[in-house]
């Protein structure tokens, strides 16, 4: 009751307030007003149109017929207070038509500002008598609640009165009804406290149900990084095997190379063995062969050569060959030609570094005179660089080359050779076409690579060879 009473009284004061912020109305618009709400309420978004007077006028040609509580639209208002200006015709008119424009203007301005000052006392009206009809229906709420309190109290009084008549009368029958009552009582607790102990069951199993659905997730998330360790242990465990295979595997292979090597030096030694068996057979023969006139040319350790077809070519070159053991020697050559017109119009240009061995088929007897002697095998391994132009158009490169070949020393006497040989190889070359401009510049196009025959595969050469006194 202290909150009703705390509502009721904060809504007289908000209706109060508001009732002092209003204009007072007539005794005839409040009546009417309050016809119209008894009637009927107006809809959220319609605006009730109480006018002040009986009627409204604006301008010269709109007028307002007062209703009771009319709801009306904006729009359906905004139609009916449509003014339509006067129209001046003629040049002599304008300046009249101007002024008439401007009145017109004015009063449009003024009829918008009352029209928003009385849609805004509607609003308020609006709102007041919708606190007032609250505060009225609190009012008869309040009514209400003190006539059922007061015929509650009086129902309890009657009620008194009866149960002492009735204890005075039939106070066995009384007890017996009360005892019934207090069973009924009884079993409505029970069944207000089975309710209450159902609910708390089902608590306790919604809990229990959470609990569990969290104990599984923890469990599959604990299987899943179990699963995960023992993902990662196996890939431990198959990097460990694969460390031991591959360990394994390279042990092999070492085994395998020292078998290898123990062959190779099985091998070098039963050579060795023969040689020496070789060499002991080649002295015996000399002791029983009448000896040989002696060689006073000394001991062959090196010999110069020139190749005369690169010669032709104006191309400079000198290959040095030494020999080694009785059978195989060592070459290295060289070839620079470097030739170039001024203009850079002509250039005949290389650097060619190549080396590489032969094998004489025919072994020497005494390493002297008779070395390079006889047919042969080569291998040669080069690199280099050429610049060749012509007309202004040349080919600038770099290139590494390889052949094999086939040849024939001929001795001319105790120190010079004449050398045939040929071969087959090839040469790999990055190179980049190039012209030479007017102005002497260079435009270069674009780089490519080539494979061509090696061009020093030919050889028609003299070797002059220098001895030093020493033991065949």
């Amino acid at each position: 009751m202290a909150a009703l009473s705390a509502i009721f009284f904060s809504l007289a004061v908000s209706a109060q307030n508001t009732g002092e912020k209003k204009p007072d109305k007539k005794p005839e618009e409040k009546q009417k007003v309050n016809d119209s709400n008894t009637k009927a309420t107006p809809a959220p978004d319609a605006t009730l149109i109480i006018p002040a007077s009986p009627e409204i006028t604006t301008g010269s040609t709109s007028n307002y017929q007062v209703q009771d509580a009319i709801a009306l639209p904006p729009s359906a208002r905004q139609g009916q207070e449509t003014v339509t200006p006067p129209v001046v015709t003629g040049q002599e008119g304008t300046e009249e038509q101007k002024k008439l424009e401007e009145q017109r203007k004015a009063e449009e301005q003024k009829r918008l500002e009352e029209e928003r000052q009385r849609e805004e006392e509607l609003k308020m009206l609006d709102e007041q008598q919708r606190l007032e009809a609250e505060q009225k229906r609190l009012e008869e709420m309040k009514k209400r609640l003190e006539e059922e309190q007061k015929r509650l109290e009086e129902e309890q009084k009657r009620l008194e009165e009866q149960r002492k008549r009735l204890e005075e009368m039939q106070k066995e029958d009384e007890q017996k009804r009360i005892e019934d009552q207090q069973k009924r009582l009884e079993q409505k607790q029970k069944e207000d406290e089975q309710k209450r102990l159902e609910q708390q069951q089902k608590a306790e199993e919604q809990k229990r149900l959470e609990e569990q659905k969290r104990i599984e997730e923890q469990q599959r998330k604990e299987e899943e990084l179990k699963r995960q360790e023992e993902l990662k242990a196996q890939k431990e465990r198959e990097r460990q095997e694969a460390a031991e295979a591959r360990k394994a595997e390279q042990e092999a292979r070492k085994a395998e190379q020292e078998a290898r090597k123990a062959e190779r030096e099985a091998e070098r030694e039963a050579r060795r063995q023969e040689e020496e068996a070789r060499r002991q057979a080649e002295a015996e023969a000399r002791l029983q062969v009448p000896a040989a006139e002696p060689d006073t040319t000394g001991l062959a350790i090196l010999g110069l050569s020139s190749n005369l077809l690169m010669d032709a070519l104006t191309a400079v070159n000198l290959g040095v060959e030494v020999p080694i053991g009785r059978n195989w020697s060592v070459r290295a050559e060289y070839a620079t030609p470097w030739w170039g017109a001024a203009d850079k119009s002509f250039a005949l240009k290389a650097q060619n570094v190549n080396i590489g061995a032969r094998y004489y088929l025919e072994p020497w007897k005494y390493r002297g005179s008779d070395v390079f002697t006889g047919w042969f095998a080569s291998l040669t391994v080069g690199a280099g660089m050429y610049d060749v132009c012509l007309n202004s158009f040349g080919t600038k490169g770099r290139g590494l080359l390889g052949n094999i070949g086939l040849g024939y020393s001929f001795p001319i006497n105790t120190w010079w050779r004449l050398d045939l040989a040929a071969g087959a190889g090839v040469m790999v070359s990055e190179y980049h076409d190039y012209q030479v401009n007017l102005d002497g510049s260079i435009t270069d196009k674009e780089a490519a690579v080539t494979r061509v025959p090696d061009p020093t595969a030919f050889k028609v050469s003299f070797v002059y060879l220098f001895h030093v006194p020493g033991k065949k």
